[in-house]
């Protein structure tokens, strides 16, 4: 969406436009920080803020942020107690009227992503997070993320989340929710997520924009590890703590794991070979879940052994 002309002309002066809090948290990230880097200096949108918080690394981060030095407001290297420590550290130092995470694995969608958000926020300025949508790069494919609007938030928490690659918060937001929680330590983002959707000060906007591009993986992907975790931020959420929710989140569970075994059942009923013709069960196998996403084949594994575990616990 290209920008308006009074927010591509603040872009230009900074002239009455809103400072804007970037905070990257990096720790070994030299593999990926300096695209990152360079994403945030080709922005547009001038009134912008970086501010890095790298956790002491030890393998040439700290060399790429020097070299990157007169484009970093602050930079802090120091160990931590881990990513959302990170976070907070960046918060507790932005100066912004927005603050937006963008990690060192992540880049923004284009130059002038910033620049077409603030647009977006512009026309809609009584709100306090707005949330765009976002590319998630999973190997050598690109797929395009849209969240639903902000009347569907609390319906998208149970199964997903809202992406904060794609999110420009007021800086009074953390004021009035706090830190991220440090007692969880891979979805505390999902958590404050949770608390800005049930506060009903909290004015949740949608913007039209594609913001930045995510890569797959990290902590905070790792399903087996990091669900559980969600699961237990969910349960103990006041904003999930009526009888009317219960039933709807058991309802949206059930549907979601009926749909993947339908789905499981047609990829191998599609890779079935010809009447007449044998093949290995183990290639047939295979080759269905080869195709599957991997948090799909996950899901099916972690329900396949609480089956055999529950049937043990009868046998």
């Amino acid at each position: 969406m290209p920008e308006n002309s009074s927010a591509a002309e603040a872009a230009r002066s900074g002239a009455g436009a809103p400072l804007v809090s970037i905070v990257t948290v990096c720790f070994n990230a030299a593999a990926t920080l300096e695209a990152c880097l360079d994403s945030i200096a080709a922005q547009t949108w001038r009134p912008i803020e970086h501010i890095v918080i790298d956790g002491a690394s030890t393998d040439g981060t700290r060399e790429i942020l020097e070299r990157h030095r007169q484009r970093i407001a602050v930079l802090v290297s120091e160990p931590d107690s881990g990513l959302y420590d990170a976070m907070n550290k960046g918060i507790a130092r932005a100066r912004g009227e927005f603050v937006y995470f963008l990690n060192a694995d992540d880049l923004f969608a284009g130059p002038g992503a910033v620049a077409e958000a603030m647009a977006a926020i512009a026309r809609d300025p009584e709100g306090d997070v707005y949330y765009g949508s976002i590319l998630v790069r999973d190997g050598t494919r690109t797929m395009r993320h849209d969240p639903p609007p902000p009347e569907q938030a609390a319906e998208e928490m149970v199964l997903g989340c809202l992406p904060h690659q794609g999110t420009f918060a007021r800086r009074a937001v953390f004021e009035r929710t706090g830190p991220f929680d440090l007692r969880w330590r891979r979805h505390a983002d999902y958590d404050w997520w949770m608390k800005v959707i049930a506060d009903p000060e909290i004015r949740l906007r949608r913007i039209p924009s594609v913001v930045a591009s995510f890569a797959l993986g990290g902590t905070s992907s790792d399903l087996a590890k990091g669900q559980p975790e969600a699961y237990a931020i969910q349960n103990s959420a006041p904003l999930y703590r009526t009888p009317e929710w219960d039933r709807r989140r058991l309802e949206m569970f059930q549907n979601a794991y009926l749909a993947t075994r339908l789905e499981l059942a047609r990829l191998r009923e599609s890779q079935a070979p010809p009447p007449g013709v044998a093949a290995p069960r183990r290639t047939m196998r295979e080759a269905a879940i080869s195709t599957l996403p991997r948090p799909v084949v996950r899901l099916i594994s972690i329900a396949k052994q609480a089956a055999l575990r529950v049937a043990g616990r009868r046998g």
